[in-house]
């Protein structure tokens, strides 16, 4: 045997050895921490991988593009930056490597459109900041050092850039930095020029706090953590965007994922569009990522009913005893995203005096009683779902 026949045994042995990684990870047995994909049933993501002892892994997670990266944050608590940080594991020469920190005090990593910048939430401080949004970009070596990139007089919760240039966050407008209660799903139009953020209104956000969203790269949908309780407690709906720059009313996830009361935050859907990750838990102790097959279920959802809802308040009225009163619906008081053709009309109690022509959808009369009357106003659709406006009617004498 000459020696180049042995050198190029040795390259050829060598070569063999190593586990050649897949041209499109997506599609490989190694994809996603080389985890067993989930069917319709939100499953724990790779557990006791991500998290060290006494800690959690959650929060909204990021995959790079091409599936190679994935970062996420870990805490001990819900609600101190202490021991917060920002991990990441890598698949480096045909595996993945041992979950590594990235940063102190950040979490919620979001990836740009092109993978080039990694925007956060958090920083250093004994709190972490709710106004600030950081960002680091990436070098042949890593990442640069974490560099203010947008602050406002608001809150910016759950930051994410879209391919147009849109930003979409949590916040609460100009109410500070310390208010939750009014936080709603708002907009930056980057793309237009503005610069302050404004909320996407309803039916997209509900009274108290409306923060935790994912929203795809090219803004045909977002996923919200909806009915949200006082402690946070919610369910993930979904709702799409519509050509007029609107949005549909959002529909449950389904009994499968909404299976009863717990936090349910972080949505993030993988680049290849396949899986739905979240963080789900009652308390730090039993707090983990799920993930869940997520493009069936967006498909089968989008040809599933809309429940109408609530556009517009209806105003109050006034009304005098034995006096002729007349109000009519307003057709801008309700609205279904499958038509508003399809609505039928009904009111509860009326006071004694007035009467419902539910063709006309007016309430007409002479009342003979004064008081202050709540009258609903019932909305149903041809799959009978229902949704009531109160009519507030003041009668005097």
């Amino acid at each position: 045997m000459n020696k180049l026949t042995f050198t190029l045994l040795i390259v050829l042995s060598m070569l063999c050895a190593c586990k050649q990684e897949p041209a499109k990870l997506w599609d490989s047995p190694d994809a996603y921490l080389g985890q067993t994909p989930p069917s319709d049933t939100p499953k724990v993501f790779a557990p006791g991988m991500l998290a060290e002892k006494g800690a959690w892994a959650g929060d909204r997670v990021a995959f790079s593009n091409d599936g190679k990266e994935f970062y996420y944050s870990q805490n001990t608590t819900w609600f101190d930056g202490k021991n917060l940080k920002v991990k990441y594991v890598k698949y480096v020469n045909g595996k993945w490597n041992k979950p590594q920190v990235l940063l102190a005090h950040y979490y919620g990593p979001t990836f740009s459109s092109d993978d080039k910048t990694m925007y956060f939430m958090g920083g250093p401080g004994k709190v972490p900041s709710v106004d600030v949004i950081s960002q680091t970009h990436r070098t042949d070596t890593g990442w640069t050092v974490p560099t203010n990139y947008m602050r406002k007089p608001y809150r910016l919760y759950d930051f994410m850039p879209t391919t147009s240039g849109n930003i979409y966050a949590g916040s609460n407008g100009t109410s500070g930095t310390r208010d939750w209660q009014n936080c709603k799903f708002s907009r930056i139009d980057a793309s237009k020029g503005d610069t302050a953020i404004k909320s996407l209104g309803v039916p997209l956000n509900s009274p108290g706090f409306n923060g935790d969203f994912f929203v795809a790269k090219d803004e045909s949908y977002m996923i919200i953590s909806a009915k949200e309780h006082p402690d946070f407690e919610c369910e993930l709906y979904i709702s799409y965007h519509k050509p007029d720059d609107t949005w549909t009313n959002p529909k449950s996830l389904g009994p499968l994922i909404n299976n009863g009361l717990a936090h349910r935050w972080g949505e993030y859907v993988s680049p290849d569009g396949k899986y739905l990750f979240y963080t789900h838990g009652h308390s730090e102790k039993d707090c983990f990522i799920f993930w869940v097959r997520f493009d069936t279920l967006f498909e089968k959802l989008k040809h599933t009913n809309f429940e109408p809802y609530v556009k517009n308040p209806v105003k109050d009225q006034v009304a005098k005893v034995d006096k002729s009163f007349s109000f009519q619906i307003p057709g801008d008081t309700f609205f279904d995203d499958d038509g508003n053709s399809t609505l039928t009309f009904s009111v509860g109690q009326l006071p004694a005096g007035l009467k419902f022509d539910a063709t006309a959808k007016t309430i007409t009369g002479k009342s003979v009683k004064a008081g202050k009357y709540e009258i609903e106003i019932t909305a149903t659709d041809t799959a009978k779902a229902t949704v009531i406006a109160k009519l507030n009617v003041h009668v005097s004498k």
